[in-house]
């Protein structure tokens, strides 16, 4: 009985704590999600690399009112509502997208995997963020103090936005297996 009325005190101190609690980073725009979801199937026929030396970087750039170079930025409304911004917040903008574009192509890929390929795929996962930020926390903690958490951000927004596109072109892959075998027939 003590043991529950101690956390019920916990949690009604903690409720005004929580209110307290730093809004969330800027968030992406559709306009950036759909120019980032053209732009890497622009990429198609390129390897991870390559879509990553197209698409990477380019929400920030536009995000903080640098002009855009290419076809697929000057796609991009000249004036989105809330931009320019501070270059950590168009970072945090274009780090998020690739976030959600990675956690949606894993999901397809475990959509897609046989049953016995479930486990390791979530297995490569966990070690993928265990790298990543270990070694943008590495990042941060080996650069100067004044950029320090710009170093962190980059890291962690590359190191995303090619394990993203690994993942789709691990599920593009398994597509193209699907459709040969649906080809050939039983």
């Amino acid at each position: 009985m003590r043991r529950l009325a101690f956390l019920l005190t916990l949690l009604v101190l903690a409720a005004p704590l929580r209110a307290q609690r730093a809004p969330d980073g800027p968030r992406p725009l559709p306009a950036e999600r759909a120019w980032l979801e053209a732009c890497v199937l622009s990429a198609l026929a390129h390897p991870p690399r390559a879509a990553f030396g197209r698409c990477a970087w380019r929400i920030t750039s536009t995000c903080r009112g640098e002009p855009g170079e290419g076809l697929l930025v000057a796609r991009l409304p000249p004036a989105l509502p809330g931009r320019p911004m501070p270059a950590e917040s168009c970072a945090q903008v274009e780090a998020a997208l690739w976030q959600q574009q990675m956690d949606r192509w894993l999901r397809e890929v475990g959509l897609l995997a046989p049953a016995a390929q479930q486990e390791p795929l979530r297995r490569a996962q966990r070690a993928f963020l265990a790298f990543r930020d270990a070694g943008c926390a590495a990042e941060r903690a080996l650069a100067p103090p004044a950029e320090a958490a710009a170093n962190e951000l980059s890291c962690r927004l590359e190191k995303t936005a090619l394990r993203a596109l690994d993942l789709k072109r691990l599920r593009d892959e398994m597509w193209l297996l699907i459709a040969a075998a649906s080809v050939e027939g039983p």
